[in-house]
């Protein structure tokens, strides 16, 4: 009877699609929009990001950018002759920016900027711009608070001035990617004959000033449900992507694997018709109040959920995954609570929160919520270059995957979200000796910051790993 409880498991057939990373947004505002609140956080703080980074072992930045911090006023009306002396590269939020980088090119980290598009409303830290209230290129006909560009010329003239001023003149190799603005599908920024047409415009500038082979260019980055945008991409973009990203924020508890599996084989198979990859760009859960607050932000079983959502991605293909977010930070210096965005692995000072109803349980200042643990398992055991190899629990909410890293070792990672464990039996001809496990269980969570350690040891008998995977839990099992 024992025998007959566990699932057997059998490493087959890989994706084929091997992994590019495991990711996060880390918009670059710690120094120019939060420190600058005066708010009780400090420099020394920055320390923290620095250290967790580290324990993580994060291996990618998404980036956001924005043009008026160094070009704050069209340098002149020549898109083909820039005077980069009109150019503030030394500007506070430029500064900003240069900090989340060093510590990306410390940890020989990527780095993906996303410059996110024309903002119609412009303040600046910098006093001898403080007549700047919008971006030059901003659509004046358009709502909202960012635009496409109106001059595709200047868009190619402004995104080549800031990528060879990164790589070139400040030397970071770390920057080897670009999406040209963010969710464009949305308002829409842009519709997609238009995005294509820019997307065309910046490929053939990035070509004539020698930079093309410097950066990716990672395409379409489309919301959830507006397919057809990544469609028309992959259709016109094929000789100018180099991979395309869309985002997700439909799927919650109740969403079944095989609904989260097949968006994503969607998007997989949308680019393989371009001879491209697809990788998600940003995720969350569907829980969301707005664009910056997520009812579940704080529930231990996010943690899981989250680990579900980016196995069932990896599992339908997808070559990497990028969280948002890092950290809880305000975008603006002068935004009001509300604004401040709350999908972070860990929380801002703790005075911050002081009007919520959450404060009250806050302990200390960057206290971490409980998926800052479930997502080191991710970055710290999964690396880049893995081969990725879906496991089949036959559950709608439990879901496992093998990854073997190009060291040759491997990770089996499960997420169950149901309410009883799940046994499993995992059988890989390859494989003998001795697994860790790690496992993410509410009661069970480091202190702090620390993560999550090993313990327990499962040997491999009869070739089969033998193991329990509890309820609303995730495990890892890493191969000594």
């Amino acid at each position: 009877m024992e025998e007959n409880r566990y699932r057997e498991l059998v490493v087959g057939e890989s994706t084929g699609t091997q992994l590019e990373a495991v990711g996060v947004e880390m918009d670059p505002h710690f120094f120019s929009q939060n420190l600058t609140r005066d708010d009780g956080s400090k420099p020394s703080d920055w320390q923290i990001v620095v250290d967790r980074v580290k324990k993580m072992e994060i291996q990618k930045f998404r980036v956001m950018a924005l043009p008026q911090w160094y070009e704050p006023e069209n340098d002149n009306d020549d898109p083909f002759a820039t005077d980069l002396g009109r150019f503030t590269f030394g500007s506070p939020e430029m500064e900003s920016l240069y900090k989340v980088l060093d510590l990306a090119q410390e940890q020989q980290m990527e780095v993906c900027i996303v410059v996110w598009g024309c903002p119609t409303g412009v303040s600046l830290l910098d006093p001898a711009y403080a007549h700047v209230k919008t971006c030059f290129m901003a659509d004046p006909v358009k709502s909202g608070w960012i635009t496409g560009p109106v001059d595709y010329n200047e868009w190619a003239e402004n995104y080549v001035a800031l990528i060879r001023h990164l790589i070139e003149v400040r030397g970071y190799s770390c920057v080897n990617e670009i999406t040209p603005m963010n969710e464009p599908d949305g308002g829409p920024l842009l519709v997609s004959e238009e995005y294509i047409e820019m997307a065309k415009v910046l490929d053939a500038r990035f070509k004539k000033e020698g930079l093309r082979e410097k950066v990716r260019f990672n395409l379409s980055d489309n919301t959830d449900t507006r397919t057809f945008y990544l469609k028309d991409c992959a259709d016109n973009l094929r000789e100018v992507a180099d991979i395309f990203n869309s985002h997700t924020y439909i799927f919650g508890y109740d969403t079944p694997n095989h609904v989260i599996h097949d968006w994503e084989k969607n998007n997989v198979n949308i680019a393989a018709g371009a001879g491209k990859k697809h990788l998600v760009g940003e995720f969350g859960s569907n829980q969301c109040v707005g664009a910056t607050r997520q009812r579940d932000i704080d529930r231990y079983e996010r943690g899981v959920l989250m680990t579900r959502l980016v196995l069932n991605f990896f599992n339908a293909g997808a070559s990497g995954v990028s969280y948002w977010s890092l950290i809880d930070q305000y975008y603006g210096k002068d935004a009001d609570y509300e604004q401040m965005q709350q999908l972070g692995l860990w929380k801002y000072i703790r005075e911050a929160y002081k009007t919520d109803s959450t404060y009250t349980r806050i302990r200390t200042d960057y206290e971490v919520r409980p998926q800052y643990h479930s997502y080191g398992l991710l970055t710290r055991f999964i690396k880049p270059g893995a081969e990725i190899y879906p496991l089949d629990l036959g559950d709608d909410f439990a879901i496992g995957t093998a990854f073997q890293n190009s060291d040759g070792k491997w990770n089996y990672l499960f997420a169950n979200g149901t309410d009883e464990s799940k046994f499993v039996s995992v059988s890989n001809v390859e494989v003998k000796g001795r697994f860790d496990l790690y496992r993410y269980e509410k009661d069970n969570l480091p202190q702090g910051d620390a993560p999550i350690t090993a313990g327990e040891i499962a040997k491999v008998r009869d070739k089969k790993l033998r193991l329990e995977v509890k309820p609303h839990s995730v495990v890892l099992c890493h191969q000594q």
